[in-house]
């Protein structure tokens, strides 16, 4: 009885060792289209860029900010947002009476609300600022999403998926970007 156990063990061996190259190659593919078909419903990992006008009136006040924005998933539930651009203040005549520099990276913790809305509320957990950052308390609060300039706030931001290269990026209030992923990714 012995060997006809041994014998039906070399017997599986033999059937078993071709197969087993074929079946590696073919669990590589399986997991390459479902990584591919998740970025398809969501490219999480994946960076994008794009453009924020931002204007804004208060009272006698007028504000505009344009500025390139590169959005990133990090590992750990982590977000990184860095800005760059210029802010301007205006008289009532138009005329522009400030002009400050942005320049900072944002990191934020998130928790993913609601997958079927695409809504996540991010914690702005550091703030980098370079040195030629230069952008006010006044026209930041202008300006600026709170998280933006103060670490510790909350804002909860809704990421869709636009096309196959671009996400959406939208506040309570109004569109933030249009987020452009490489092609070929």
């Amino acid at each position: 009885m012995t060997s006809d156990k041994k014998f039906n063990i070399r017997e599986n061996k033999i059937i078993i060792l071709p197969l087993l190259p074929a079946i590696v190659i073919l669990i590589l593919i399986l997991q390459g289209y479902w990584v591919k078909n998740d970025r398809k419903v969501f490219p999480v990992n994946i960076p994008c860029r794009g453009n924020m006008i931002v204007e804004a009136q208060y009272d006698n006040q007028r504000a505009k900010m344009v500025t390139t924005l590169y959005f990133s998933f990090l590992d750990g539930h982590k977000i990184l947002v860095s800005l760059s651009g210029t802010g301007y203040l205006y008289d009532k005549q138009g005329n522009i009476t400030q002009r400050k520099t942005l320049l900072r990276n944002i990191y934020y913790d998130y928790i993913h609300e609601g997958k079927s809305s695409g809504t996540y509320s991010l914690t702005s957990t550091q703030i980098n600022i370079d040195s030629v950052d230069n952008m006010d308390w006044k026209m930041s609060s202008l300006l600026l999403m709170n998280s933006f300039f103060l670490t510790g706030h909350t804002d909860t931001l809704a990421l869709k998926k636009y096309d196959d290269n671009t996400l959406l990026i939208e506040s309570n209030q109004s569109p933030v970007t249009l987020c452009v992923f490489k092609k070929g990714i």
